[in-house]
């Protein structure tokens, strides 16, 4: 995860850590009550209230966790 990533999380008064968890969840949740989202880094980031920097690194956890996939057209959905 990225310092900038880290920052905004402690901003918001929780640990590193515990925001990013937070925040993983929180995308988790959408993509399992919206069978078929499909959503650019960007949208996700407008969606979930996320800088830039922690929604890519929510967004790759998720990749890297096989949970989503990113797509051709650079869009992310459920595995």
């Amino acid at each position: 995860m990225n310092e900038r990533a880290i920052a905004t999380m402690t901003a918001r008064g929780l640990e590193p850590a515990e925001a990013f968890a937070v925040a993983l969840r929180r995308a988790q949740a959408e993509f399992l009550e919206m069978p078929g989202l499909q959503l650019t880094e960007a949208q996700a980031a407008r969606l979930w209230s996320f800088d830039s920097a922690l929604c890519s690194a929510v967004l790759s956890a998720l990749v890297e966790s096989r949970f989503l996939i990113r797509t051709r057209n650079a869009s992310f959905s459920r595995a």
